[in-house]
């Protein structure tokens, strides 16, 4: 690779047939102008193994999420929305000034969400959730939301714009429950209607941002958020308790069977009780993402793309590096 060119892999997702990672190819100092890829693997530690890649993109990526009924979505920050479901929209290749190429045995479509409201521009989408492929959010830069219903898109919600509110985390117990988090202490909840801003237990914890949305067994919510120290959140659309502060940095969180762990910048940590403990702090850490029985972490600076796995499965080799 170039001296100039740059690599990364932004995130991982499983799925039943394999295992995704979604990557953006820049210009060092030039982000905002990459190219984004997404390419399949076995999900194995296979040596040697080469990717596949399932999707090209003209442009860049911001999200990649798999649908309960397993199949792929991906968003883009000039306002696309392409997936692997059967739905009405353009084949991939013909959206609206987006080039999409479909890798081989992969179909992709794609489509263009309306213009904010507010400004006339096209939403720079931050995140994909939902609870089906006929149920799907989409969170923006600016703190706007948009909404997937089945048979169009719409602008749900109007936020601040300018950065302010940007949405970073989606997801809840139903599409009737969802809660969105974001900068600024931006904390929402929608009942299937509209979305109101939820209330938030205990003192101002500085300029919060909430990245980390997970539904327990029992329906309620798990919220994590960072500010001048970690937070927890726990309850309800009904209410929200402060489970705990801490002084470990939550930057995201992924539930893994009945654990939760966290990224915290500089390494991992894990929920025990009401408290959160360092499990690693080998290497640095700005996400994690959830797979079928492993976690997936995503460091900055790769000097190559990849990520590292950990699979507590494999005992003592949980943990392992993967680069491409």
């Amino acid at each position: 690779m170039s001296e100039q060119m740059r690599s990364e892999v932004l995130k991982v997702v499983e799925a039943a047939d394999a295992l995704y990672y979604m990557t953006t190819d820049y210009e060092e100092g030039d982000i905002g102008h990459g190219i984004g890829c997404v390419y399949r693997t076995s999900g194995k530690r296979t040596e040697g193994e080469v990717p596949v890649r399932a999707l090209l993109a003209n442009e860049t990526l911001s999200s990649l999420w798999v649908s309960p009924q397993g199949h792929l979505w991906v968003a883009s920050a000039n306002g696309h929305v392409a997936t692997t479901a059967r739905l009405p929209w353009s084949a991939a290749g013909s959206g609206d000034g987006a080039g999409y190429d479909n890798g081989p045995g992969m179909k992709w479509v794609v489509t263009s969400l309306p213009r904010v409201q507010a400004t006339g521009l096209p939403p720079n989408i931050t995140v994909l959730w939902g609870t089906s492929d006929q149920h799907v959010f989409a969170g923006t830069y600016g703190g706007h939301i948009y909404q997937w219903d089945g048979q169009t898109w719409r602008q749900t919600y109007t936020g601040a714009g300018k950065g302010q509110g940007t949405i970073s985390a989606l997801g809840g117990p139903g599409s009737n429950d969802v809660f969105a988090g974001g900068q600024g202490t931006t904390l929402l909840h929608f009942d299937g209607s509209t979305w109101q801003p939820v209330a938030l237990p205990g003192a101002s914890n500085g300029r919060e941002t909430f990245r980390g949305i997970i539904t327990l067994p029992t329906g309620e919510v798990m919220i994590s958020g960072n500010g001048s120290q970690g937070r927890l959140l726990h309850g309800t659309a009904k209410g929200l308790t402060e489970l705990g502060r801490y002084d470990i940095a939550l930057i995201s969180m992924a539930q893994l069977d009945d654990r939760i762990l966290f990224a915290t910048g500089d390494g991992c940590a894990e929920l025990i009780g009401r408290d959160v403990q360092m499990i690693k702090d080998s290497f640095q850490t700005v996400d994690v993402l959830p797979g079928r029985g492993r976690v997936f972490y995503i460091e900055p600076d790769q000097p190559y793309p990849g990520f590292v796995e950990y699979d507590p499965k494999e005992g003592d080799d949980a943990w392992w590096g993967m680069e491409y």
